[in-house]
């Protein structure tokens, strides 16, 4: 089956490493792959026409697809120039696809963040986001878990990674006693530490599990943990080949907003992060920009 991979290219720092991941991966999946690649309206200046910048864009996409049919001929690539918000432009670019791909991109933030962070927040398959610095490694497929419907998302996606690969599964959940149950058992001079904690063994005893029996021929390693989600997943991606973190409950602002454990991951980078989206929480896009082919 041909997986259908959207990368975005920008001629940053990010676009090479994100070129090399997806190239990487075709090695060991069949990849329909459409490079992508946003003329921001808004921030040309007056003076020069979308016209006059579009062959710039236009030899950067090519200059990635000649990288691509170089190192990896069987790939069927396709070119797209958008114009447009870079965020909407993308995240219309991915609708359909089965995975999107984007490079880390020190810009400046916003009121709601870098704009992998905004994809992030609003994509509706799979994101990939792979740091300046990635080569490839034979690390653990590492994944994040919780007792809801995106974290049991996150994990089929590893669990598939991993059988692909051939790579160890290691399953992270991360606990803590919340602040205001704390002060009130500090308060009543008892603390049920351990009774938390066993059930919070038994979500990821559960997931593990599930997994060994949906994925036999996998390794799986359990980690269970006290402290920061954000803190303990990145310790336990430091050399590992991806992080796969689900996310939801972006609140008011929808497909803006990214939990608190997903957001940090994407600021500390230790490996390619993957971000499953929680469909129920993202909005329908309406196209309201140009697209040459």
């Amino acid at each position: 089956m041909t997986e259908t991979i959207v990368l975005a290219v920008n001629g940053g720092t990010g676009s090479p490493a994100a070129l090399d991941w997806v190239i990487e991966r075709a090695r060991t999946t069949q990849v329909s792959l459409e490079l992508t690649t946003v003329i921001d309206l808004a921030r040309l200046p007056p003076t020069i026409t979308k016209d006059r910048v579009l062959p710039a864009y236009e030899q950067m996409l090519m200059d990635a697809a000649n990288r691509v049919s170089r190192d990896a001929p069987a790939v069927q690539v396709m070119t797209s120039v958008r114009r447009g918000a870079p965020r909407h432009e993308l995240l219309i670019s991915a609708a359909d696809a089965d995975l999107m791909v984007i490079g880390t991109r020190e810009a400046a933030g916003s009121l709601y963040g870098t704009l992998r962070h905004q994809i992030a927040a609003g994509v509706t398959c799979p994101l990939v986001i792979v740091p300046t610095d990635w080569t490839p490694c034979n690390g653990a497929i590492v994944v994040g878990v919780d007792d809801d419907e995106t974290s049991h998302l996150a994990v089929d996606f590893a669990a598939r990674e991993a059988e692909r690969l051939g790579r160890e599964l290691s399953v992270v959940h991360a606990w803590r006693i919340p602040t205001l149950l704390a002060l009130g058992w500090l308060s009543a001079g008892a603390s049920p530490y351990d009774e938390i904690r066993m059930a919070h063994a038994a979500v990821l005893t559960g997931v593990v599990k599930r997994v060994r029996a949906e994925h036999p021929t996998v390794m799986v390693r359990d980690t269970l943990e006290h402290g920061s989600a954000a803190v303990v997943l990145t310790n336990a991606a430091e050399d590992a080949d991806m992080v796969v973190v689900g996310t939801h409950g972006r609140g008011m602002m929808t497909g803006l907003l990214l939990g608190s454990v997903v957001h940090d991951l994407l600021i500390s980078m230790p490996c390619p992060v993957v971000v499953m989206p929680h469909l129920a929480d993202i909005p329908p896009l309406v196209p309201n920009g140009n697209l040459d082919k």
